[in-house]
C-alpha cells in the first residue's frame, strides 16, 4: 500500500517541468513505490487520473482509473485502475471534442479543452511489458490530460476560448 501524498497545485514549479523517462529495463522498487503512492493518492482524492509530477516526482508515470458513477463526461466508460510507465500517444483521426476538464492540481477551476477523440496509446506496465491499444472518447481525453502533466502543462495551458473557464460549481449549473 502506497502513501497518500499532497497533490501539487498550479504555481508549484514541479508542474512546469518535462518529466524524465523511466528505464524500463530497470523497473525497481523506487518505480513501484511511486506507482503505489500514485494509486493511493488517486484513490484518496476525487480525480480520475494522476501523474507523477502532481506528487512532486518528475518521472513519466501516470495512473488512471474511473468508476462510471464518478465520471461526469458524456460517452464515458469505466476504466480499471491502470499504471502506465512512459506513456505516449498519437492521434489516429483529426476528430476532436471540446469539454470542460477538471484537474487535481487546479482544484477550483474547470477549463474547456479540445482533445482528439481517437488515439493510439503505447506504454509499459509495472512488469515492463509494452502495451499498445487504440482508445477513444473519454479514455482518450483522460490519457491526453495526464500526459500533458508529463510535459509540464496543466489544463490552464490548453484553454483557448476566452469563455473557457468556470468554477467547479458553475460547470455543473451551466454545462448542459
Amino acid at each position: 500500500m502506497g502513501k497518500i501524498l499532497k497533490v501539487r497545485e498550479v504555481g508549484d514549479p514541479v508542474l512546469n517541468k518535462i518529466s524524465e523517462e523511466i528505464d524500463i529495463t530497470n523497473i525497481n522498487d523506487d518505480v513501484i513505490d511511486i506507482i503505489e503512492d500514485l494509486k493511493s493518492t488517486l484513490e484518496d482524492g476525487n480525480g480520475l487520473g494522476i501523474a507523477a509530477p502532481q506528487i512532486g516526482i518528475n518521472k513519466r508515470i501516470i495512473v488512471v482509473g474511473a468508476k462510471i458513477e464518478d465520471i461526469n463526461y458524456k460517452d464515458a466508460e469505466e476504466i480499471p485502475q491502470t499504471a502506465m510507465i512512459n506513456p505516449k500517444w498519437e492521434k489516429i483521426s483529426d476528430e476532436t471534442d471540446i469539454q470542460f476538464e477538471g484537474c487535481l492540481s487546479v482544484p477550483v477551476i474547470r477549463g474547456k479543452v479540445e482533445r482528439f477523440k481517437d488515439i493510439k496509446l503505447e506504454y509499459y506496465n509495472e512488469q515492463g511489458k509494452k502495451i499498445e491499444k487504440e482508445i477513444h472518447g473519454f479514455f482518450a481525453r483522460l490519457i491526453q490530460h495526464e500526459c500533458d502533466h508529463l510535459d509540464g502543462f496543466t489544463l490552464l495551458n490548453k484553454v483557448t476560448d476566452k469563455d473557457g473557464f468556470a468554477t467547479k460549481d458553475n460547470v455543473k449549473k451551466y454545462n448542459l
